[in-house]
């Protein structure tokens, strides 16, 4: 109470809150295979049904509880933004809450490129396995633009519908 202020100890931890981003870039991996052994294993869905019952649970499923990860930097942001906002112009805190509030956003775009590059991962993958492609010559630096039907049209005026990857 004598000196209070969460700006400064914020940024210290804001650093250590990348690395939300891999748990982020794996979120939709990690409740497919929840879902996918839940329908496998009867023993599986048993205890995960028992953990949910459970009073410190909250009546909640496994996929909500880890999917508060997911919305914690989110949240973090939106704390801070209404925190800077309300703060007078003059609080010993404004210059930290706003550096704070800074790094928290950067958090932020970390963990959004993340996703963005695992599901830009995940779509060049679909497309080498559509393809029948080998696995040593898939190459992550290579980019899906677009894809989708094309019409060829040769020199004697024929066409045929060809599908094109980009």
């Amino acid at each position: 109470s004598s000196n209070p202020r969460i700006g400064d100890v914020i940024q210290k931890l804001a650093p250590f809150l990348k690395m939300y981003g891999e748990y982020v870039k794996n979120f939709d991996k990690a409740v497919e295979l929840i879902t996918v052994w839940s329908e496998k294993s009867p023993p599986f869905q048993e205890l995960i049904a028992d953990i949910q019952k459970r009073e410190v649970c909250a009546n909640l499923t496994l996929q909500h509880h880890m999917l508060e990860p997911v919305q914690r930097i989110p949240r973090y942001e939106l704390l801070l933004k209404d925190y800077v906002r309300k703060l007078p112009p003059a609080s010993p805190d404004r210059a930290d809450a706003e550096k704070a509030l800074e790094m928290i956003f950067m958090v932020a775009k970390h963990s959004n490129a993340a996703i963005a590059e695992m599901e830009r991962l995940q779509n060049l993958w679909e497309v080498y396995q559509r393809l029948g492609l080998e696995d040593d010559i898939v190459d992550p630096s290579n980019e899906l633009i677009k894809e989708g039907p094309v019409l060829k049209i040769s020199s004697r005026n024929s066409t045929s519908e060809k599908y094109l990857f980009l």
